[in-house]
């Protein structure tokens, strides 16, 4: 269900025909011919004294993006690219608004990293992160924190907003919301509605296709936005995939940018910080090893005998969640391959520099292996613990993982790519090792950019992709490259989205037909 404000005059919905700000007030007149005014807020040097209890202040782009957010009327979508410090943006504005007590929505695996963030910046008094619908709330808290997937499942979500009294929500990683009739886009949409300001935070909103952009949208403006067919019908792109229609990214960006310029901002690091490092992705090719290659083969010919010829009366869903098996059978098995030199890389790495090193992955087998083999060397790493960070990991496991890496004496980090890929702050580090792809680009340039982050001192963030020559990891490699700098742009022109599908049915199809050259088949 969409929700939308309704006119306080006529009581039919709000749906905005035109609005203009003069002087500090908003005007706004709706499509049933009524209209509204909104006093903005604005205190442009409420952050003249701001710093964090490690003397820490914010860079003059931060404070800029929070002015900016209290002169939106308190409704707004910082889409600063990842690692240009959206959380200090939106708690600088929680600290400055008057009488304000906030609640953050997040990944349960980020509550623990913004009860942190909030305790540093917010010295007023301390956060609680919420467990349960019927938590007992600390007195004096001037922030909360709960995960998105708790939140939908209480019985009165309106309820526990009055219990908190809190006027203010913000909402991290809005990607997380793209499915507009989810219950959890429904808790968040039902909290939303009983506060004034919404704060909402995405480095990558877009990940697919434009669509999944609504439901933040009629969250933070219902009188702009008030329903999906509406945004379709309007912003998104339609495209023919060979078998039906589908959404695509914005009709027309410069309109887009236009109507919302006064609650949407966006800033690159090239923009604001031009200094911070760039990824340097370097291909190193190995041999696929014998130990594996007959089962890779053997796998890859029945891959080719089913796409080439397939199963009669399937329907294209079967016949492409088979073919994605195959794939991700033919993955796994490099990834495997892979164990052995990726262990030499590490070795050599450590002997020869003092620098740190994070080895992502994505089977726990591998990982588990990628572990072993580390331990056992002679040496190294002077006794001193391998870490692991796993997406079983509870919040305070993880938060404890990153601590201890950050400290003196850890210099290996195993983690998981997805688990990796959002809220850990890992500048302390400057090389990567990625040794299995993800089949959507966009969560391996998430994991690299927890190193492209404010206080990262290199002057470059090396990422290592060790790639089984003449395999699905050489031809994915190929293709993710040569489309790279073709991905269909998103609000400020660079690479946000990349289509997962269309990646995988090229490479399907690469496989199909020149995978075996290698072997001569």
């Amino acid at each position: 269900m969409i929700t939308s404000r309704l006119c306080k005059v006529c009581g039919k919905k709000a749906i905005e025909e035109s609005s203009f700000t003069v002087a500090g007030i908003l005007f706004q007149t709706f499509k049933c011919g009524h209209s509204a005014t909104f006093q903005t807020i604005s205190n442009a040097t409420a952050f003249e004294d701001f710093t964090s209890l490690d003397g820490k202040r914010p860079f003059p782009f931060q404070k800029d993006g929070a002015v900016w957010a209290m002169n939106s009327n308190g409704r707004f979508l910082i889409m600063d690219e990842m690692g240009l410090g959206k959380t200090i943006q939106f708690l600088m504005v929680a600290d400055s608004l008057p009488d304000t007590r906030f609640l953050i929505c997040c990944k349960s695996s980020l509550k623990i990293q913004w009860a942190k963030e909030t305790y540093r910046w917010c010295k007023e008094a301390p956060c609680q992160v919420i467990d349960s619908e019927n938590e007992f709330i600390l007195p004096g808290c001037k922030g909360y924190v709960i995960s998105y997937d708790l939140l939908w499942r209480f019985k009165d979500i309106p309820a526990f907003i009055q219990k908190l009294n809190v006027n203010l929500i913000g909402l991290d990683e809005v990607q997380h919301l793209k499915n507009t009739n989810s219950k959890r886009t429904n808790g968040v949409r039902t909290a939303c509605l009983h506060v004034d300001y919404i704060g909402a935070l995405s480095g990558t909103p877009i990940k697919n296709n434009a669509s999944e952009f609504f439901p933040i949208l009629n969250i933070l403006h219902p009188e702009k936005f008030p329903s999906a067919f509406h945004f379709q019908t309007r912003w998104v792109q339609q495209y023919w995939n060979g078998h039906a229609m589908k959404d695509g990214g914005l009709r027309n960006y410069e309109q887009f940018h236009e109507y919302t310029k006064d609650f949407i901002i966006r800033r690159t690091r090239a923009e604001v910080m031009p200094d911070l490092p760039k990824v340097s992705r370097d291909f190193r090719f190995f041999e696929l090893g014998s130990v594996v290659e007959e089962a890779y083969k053997a796998t890859l010919k029945e891959f080719q005998k089913y796409y080439l010829f397939g199963a009669e009366g399937e329907s294209g869903f079967e016949k492409t969640t088979n073919i994605l098996t195959y794939l991700t059978k033919m993955r796994h098995i490099t990834g495997i391959a892979k164990i052995d030199p990726v262990v030499e890389f590490v070795e050599d790495f450590l002997e020869e520099t003092e620098r740190k090193i994070v080895i992502f992955v994505h089977h726990k087998d591998v990982a588990s292996s990628i572990l072993n083999r580390l331990k056992a060397l002679d040496g190294i790493l002077d006794n001193n613990e391998i870490l692991s960070l796993t997406s079983d990991l509870s919040p305070e496991q993880r938060d404890e993982v990153v601590q201890k890496f950050w400290s003196v004496g850890y210099r290996v980090l195993v983690a998981s790519t997805l688990a990796s890929g959002e809220g850990l702050n890992l500048q302390c580090c400057s090389d990567c090792i990625v040794v299995e792809r993800q089949w959507n680009p966009a969560n391996e340039e998430q994991a690299e950019s927890r190193f492209i982050r404010i206080g990262q001192e290199s002057n470059k963030v090396n990422a290592t992709y060790p790639v089984a020559v003449g395999t699905v990891d050489e031809f994915f490699a190929e293709i993710v490259e040569k489309k790279r700098s073709m991905i269909s742009n998103s609000l400020d022109g660079t690479n946000l989205a990349w289509d997962e599908s269309n990646i995988m049915k090229e490479l399907a199809e690469v496989l199909a037909t020149s995978g075996g050259r290698r072997w001569g088949f």
